[in-house]
């Protein structure tokens, strides 16, 4: 039977038109515009949004079209079209305020915001929460739906707070502890005043909180508080996290921890100290790490430490793969480190490196770092 979890079946696949046809073929509008925006998340294409555009004129009911047109709006800021999503964000919201109930009013713009959350559009988000709950305190004396709704709003706001990337993350994180504090729900609001707390110690003192909770093995609440953290120094933080968790056999998320903070590096306009890359691939390589090194040379942009770091890669390849060992050390552009490890490769008498010196020899070279930079 065809649903939106067998829509979300095939994006996991990565079947994008499996998915789109799936979608298609769902009657409900509704249902057939939910499943098509997490078609267009993972795969945006006017095609997605067409289909969207001719479904939501036959969704009825004025809370369900008011939603259905926030998922357009979002589609809209998907494809970078910003003024057809104002335009439809702007056409939920009008739909949602006309609703005869103010649990039903509460319930639909708190739906909307969450969509304007998806779509970067934190204030006006935070703005229309905020609406959302008042209309739903007015209704909590009538109905204990009232009071259900609420507690899902507030779960809702708490979730939405928990994917913005920066510090106006924290009035969404307030309201919902304020919301659980009038509902008496004391651990869910413990819980975010503890959070709450925790995020303005990284903004006031930065990596140095990140690195304890690390260094602590209080891995997801480091990955938690990460965001906070400027790009240059997140990036930074999540190589760290990525050699503790290969260093406690984390393997699977230490490589997605990894790939993370190298898309950061390799996306973002800015560049990491080559001294603090080079003391994380050293570590990496005490453990047995051989692929992550190697690829953090690519990273470092001192053509001196770049070298070290490719012959320390290239002599512990030499252990299982002589012939990877040798290509690394072809590639090494300080001629001087090339000629070292080569000579090493080949059973020559300066091997220095293994031995715990530094490659540029003498032990004089200005270039080699102690392994904590």
């Amino acid at each position: 039977m065809v649903s939106v979890e067998s829509v979300k079946e095939r994006l996991n696949a990565g079947d994008f038109k499996g998915a789109l046809e799936r979608a298609r073929s769902l009657d409900d509008p509704l249902q057939r515009i939910l499943a098509l925006s997490l078609v267009m998340t993972e795969f945006p294409r006017e095609e997605v949004l067409s289909e969207m555009l001719e479904a939501v004129e036959k969704v009825t009911g004025t809370y369900e079209r008011a939603i259905a047109y926030s998922l357009v709006g979002r589609a809209f800021y998907i494809l970078d079209r910003e003024k057809g999503g104002s335009f439809y964000f702007e056409r939920a919201v009008s739909l949602a305020k006309s609703l005869p109930s103010p649990r039903l009013r509460g319930e639909a713009l708190a739906g909307i915001a969450r969509n304007l959350v998806l779509a970067d559009r934190y204030g006006d988000a935070y703005i229309l929460f905020s609406e959302a709950v008042d209309e739903i305190q007015r209704a909590r004396g009538l109905s204990s739906r009232a009071l259900e709704t609420l507690r899902r709003v507030a779960r809702l706001i708490e979730k939405s707070a928990d994917e913005i990337p920066n510090e106006k993350a924290l009035a969404f994180y307030r309201l919902a502890r304020d919301i659980y504090d009038s509902l008496f729900f004391k651990l869910q609001a413990k819980h975010l005043s503890d959070k709450i707390a925790l995020i303005e110690d990284v903004l006031k003192h930065g990596r140095a909180v990140v690195t304890e909770l690390i260094e602590k093995g209080d891995v997801e609440r480091a990955i938690e508080v990460m965001r906070f953290l400027p790009l240059e120094d997140r990036a930074v933080e999540m190589l760290h996290l990525s050699y503790w968790l290969f260093l406690h056999e984390r393997p699977y998320l230490a490589r997605k921890v990894f790939n993370d903070a190298l898309d950061l590096i390799l996306v973002g306009k800015f560049q990491p100290r080559d001294g603090e890359i080079l003391s994380i691939a050293r570590k990496m390589l005490k453990i047995g790490r051989l692929e992550e090194p190697l690829i953090l040379a690519g990273v470092i942009r001192d053509v001196g430490l770049s070298s070290e770091l490719l012959g320390e890669v290239a002599l512990a390849y030499s252990r299982k793969d002589p012939a990877r060992a040798r290509s690394i050390a072809e590639g090494i552009r300080d001629e001087s480190v090339k000629r070292r490890v080569l000579n090493a490769l080949e059973g020559g008498e300066d091997v220095g490196h293994e031995q715990g010196l530094p490659l540029t020899g003498g032990g004089e070279g200005d270039r080699a770092l102690p392994e904590d930079g």
